[in-house]
């Protein structure tokens, strides 16, 4: 997090007109410059630079998450889970207050918003169907904690089932073509976790109990009613759903695939220094088609992958090679006896499910732009490569 920071105000140094005005990319502005009297100027690499140093103080979440994540002892996890759970159920709940309530209802936190959806907490559809697949997971690590519980606690056991199913049905009723995806692999892998708990949970405790006829049964039995559920869910809502956009809208009418080519003729010219950090929107406008010019804006690439590189330039991308690295290695320190199944505080696969969702949804996306979702990384990254030991007893 330092190096790129390091890196961001490296992009807001200003450089000898000389040198900047053979950094390519530069023609059209050089070009005005000459036309108003201003060659001298000196520039930074930034061709936005407010923008780039709003994105420098907007750091400032994700760094307050990892101070306080680094803070945070191994016997605290379990807490900060439940906390963000919390989060999660009460940006489900607010999301159905909205779309009872209409389009203008004020429970719409933002001006700016898909005021067709629930969105909840988020301004964003695509944004709270991510948060609420990944926190499925989560959901899924506590339920497995209570499962492997010596002493049962009944009540806090049906409130993670209630809310496990709440946010699953809600990710599917939102409308986010890439939420329908993230939340069917997030059901899966967190009912995988909570099955091999159970089962080997059951077989500790006699020989026969888990490969009885009961036991089979309610193996089976939850997914099977969960889609009969799902599926007249699906039926009976006369909203637009994930499952609706994406059967009705071509991907020849979305404005992502259409502006593709010019966010590739960006990347091939800025992809050295990067046309500096938070500065898409901006650049975007010299390379956009006369064709897709429309009332709607274009702020992101929807391809965080791609936007990376093309605003951040070879740097940030050995940046993230970097971290990628490091978050593999610790990972394959840990080990993967027992992934599925885990033990009790036992956050591997979780973590690393919420990972690859995000990683996968930024290809289509921006999810890790969101400060809250920022912070949510932070927070699981931090638990799963340096977790702090836990306090002597």
């Amino acid at each position: 997090m330092l190096a790129l920071l390091l890196w961001m105000a490296l992009q807001l140094v200003p450089l000898p007109p000389d040198l900047w005005h053979n950094m390519p990319g530069r023609g059209t502005i050089v070009a005005i410059d000459g036309l108003i009297g201003q060659s001298e100027l000196w520039r930074p690499i930034s061709l936005a630079p407010s923008q780039t140093w709003n994105a420098m103080l907007g750091m400032c979440v994700p760094l307050a998450a990892l101070l306080l994540a680094a803070q945070t002892d191994r016997d605290d996890y379990s807490s900060l889970i439940v906390a963000m759970v919390l989060i999660a159920c009460a940006s489900a709940l607010l999301g159905l207050v909205q779309i009872l309530s209409g389009p203008s209802s004020p429970a719409y936190l933002y001006r700016i918003s898909n005021n067709d959806s629930i969105v909840g907490l988020f301004s964003n559809r695509n944004h709270h169907a991510i948060f609420l697949a990944g926190t499925l997971l989560l959901i899924a690590a506590l339920f497995r904690d209570e499962l492997m519980r010596k002493r049962k606690r009944p009540l806090i056991r049906v409130g993670l089932v209630l809310a496990g199913v709440m946010l699953t049905i809600l990710t599917i009723l939102i409308g986010s073509r890439g939420g329908l995806v993230a939340g069917a692999f997030a059901a899966s892998v967190s009912y995988a976790v909570i099955t091999a708990s159970w089962l080997g949970t059951d077989a500790s405790r006699g020989p026969d109990l888990s490969r009885s006829k009961f036991a089979r049964w309610l193996f089976y039995t939850p997914p099977a009613l969960f889609a009969l559920f799902v599926g007249a869910a699906l039926m009976l809502s006369d909203r637009t759903t994930a499952f609706t956009r994406l059967m009705t809208q071509s991907a020849g009418d979305d404005l992502r695939v259409l502006a593709w080519p010019a966010v590739q003729s960006m990347i091939e010219t800025y992809w050295l220094t990067g046309s500096g950090l938070g500065s898409f929107a901006s650049v975007y406008k010299m390379f956009e088609a006369d064709s897709l010019l429309r009332d709607a804006y274009f702020n992101h690439a929807h391809n965080d992958w791609a936007e990376v590189i093309l605003t951040g330039g070879l740097p940030f991308g050995l940046i993230l090679i970097g971290t990628i690295i490091w978050i593999m290695r610790s990972s394959w320190a840990l080990g993967g006896r027992n992934l599925v199944k885990g033990y009790r505080g036992d956050l591997r696969l979780p973590i690393l499910t919420v990972i690859a969702l995000f990683a996968a949804t930024s290809l289509i996306d921006y999810p890790l732009r969101v400060p809250s979702l920022q912070a949510l990384a932070v927070f699981l990254i931090v638990f799963l490569c340096c977790p702090k030991p836990g306090r002597s007893r």
